[in-house]
């Protein structure tokens, strides 16, 4: 790609120098399923477990099911998180493509801890988004169990969508699912992939291109699939809520 186009969506070049490595090392990060600050650009993206409801920056706008967010492949982090006192100490993250990967503390580093309170070391994945409706920027961490389990699945789907097609440039969209764990209610962060774009077509969204004419030009493209179950709920493309 030309030196013209600087600047895409994530604010650089959107093109990975070592994509199949990179895919490779999403596809060992997404086997890790057990349990700092935001990056220049970013504000972070939260999610609540109590509550089923993801909220982005200082005003804690709350996201909608229906905005789509282009996921920045090469922001893939992982690593962990130190909790206590109900709240998290510290936090080592590396970016599995770039970075150095962060050993294991010592489960008793920072300690000692009360594990019914939910202290102690916890695996942590992480990874930037961009809203494709207002540019807003999210970084997304989370240590839960489950969040890191959705997080491995994305990361997995998206090492298999690199081996096998140009358009591995995942768009999702954030909701909740709600679970039961020990009698009580929770909620885990689900990511549902919309649809995925080639780094073409992210110039393209750059350049102002509507995203849901980008995501289904990639789908009418694409190889006929052979039959499938139904798809889960949740999973697969939705018709989004007139504006």
């Amino acid at each position: 790609m030309g030196n013209d186009v600087s600047k895409e969506v994530f604010g650089s070049a959107v093109e990975v120098t070592d994509v199949a490595s990179l895919a490779k090392r999403a596809s060992a990060a997404a086997q890790n399923t057990p349990r700092g600050s935001a990056p220049a650009g970013s504000d972070y993206l939260n999610f609540s477990g109590k509550r089923g409801v993801f909220i982005i920056g200082e005003d804690k706008r709350q996201i909608d099911e229906d905005e789509l967010w282009v996921v920045d492949i090469r922001s893939f982090e992982e690593g962990y998180v130190c909790w206590k006192g109900g709240s998290p100490v510290s936090s080592r993250m590396s970016n599995i493509y770039s970075g150095v990967p962060v050993q294991q503390p010592d489960p008793d580093e920072l300690g000692p801890f009360d594990s019914s309170k939910g202290e102690g070391w916890f695996q942590a994945k992480a990874l930037i988004m961009r809203s494709c409706d207002n540019e807003q920027q999210g970084y997304f961490k989370i240590n839960s169990v489950s969040g890191v389990a959705t997080m491995s699945e994305l990361m997995g789907e998206f090492a298999e969508r690199a081996a096998q097609t140009a358009a591995y440039w995942p768009v999702v969209s954030l909701r909740a699912e709600e679970f039961d764990s020990q009698g009580y209610k929770n909620f885990k962060p689900m990511f549902d992939i919309e649809g995925w774009l080639t780094v073409e077509q992210c110039v393209e969204l750059s350049k102002g291109a509507d995203i849901e004419a980008l995501i289904e030009g990639e789908a009418e493209s694409a190889p006929e699939p052979e039959p499938e179950p139904e798809t889960p709920k949740g999973r697969g493309r939705r018709r989004r809520k007139a504006a």
